[in-house]
């Protein structure tokens, strides 16, 4: 699916502008919601949305024992917004633990740190892992009437600023 130049800017605005989402795993067999900070960016021509746990969390056991997950964001709450038009996005994903020698480690480390530079104590302790999300679709809703399903690929492109400038996503 293409999107046109206004939807891809709200798009990125929720991928980019938005500092926590909700993280839904399986917890023995039943779904499980939890707020994480998260950060995304694009890594080898690929969106990853990146989450730092603590291995004491229950929602790192899910993502080790089920790494299908999935990451919501919304806007945030105006009184000039319904709560059922408030653009969201629901991005159905893996989750893929991401150990320090990994090729990937310090970009995505950077990615992060760079939204949350006070959580960089947190790298010090030997609990936390970097678990980047590689989308495997979205449900994205714009307002009434406006919600799609998007690839992997349309997700990326979304992230691409100068793709979205130049109006190739629509």
């Amino acid at each position: 699916m293409n999107l046109d130049p206004s939807l891809a800017t709200l798009l990125r605005a929720l991928l980019l502008g938005r500092g926590v989402a909700a993280l839904a795993t399986l917890h023995d067999g039943r779904p499980f919601a939890s707020m994480v900070p998260f950060a995304a960016t694009t890594v080898s021509g690929r969106l990853q949305l990146i989450v730092h746990v603590s291995g004491l969390a229950a929602h790192t056991r899910d993502m080790r024992s089920s790494p299908d997950v999935c990451l919501m964001m919304m806007a945030p709450e105006t009184d000039e917004v319904p709560p059922q038009a408030l653009p969201r996005v629901s991005i159905a994903g893996r989750a893929v633990f991401i150990p320090g020698d990994h090729r990937e480690y310090a970009v995505l480390k950077v990615a992060y740190l760079g939204k949350f530079p006070e959580a960089a104590d947190l790298f010090q302790l030997g609990d936390f892992s970097i678990v980047a999300i590689e989308p495997a679709s979205a449900r994205f809703v714009a307002g009434f009437a406006r919600a799609m399903t998007l690839s992997a690929e349309t997700l990326t492109a979304a992230m691409d600023g100068t793709a979205v400038e130049k109006g190739e996503l629509s």
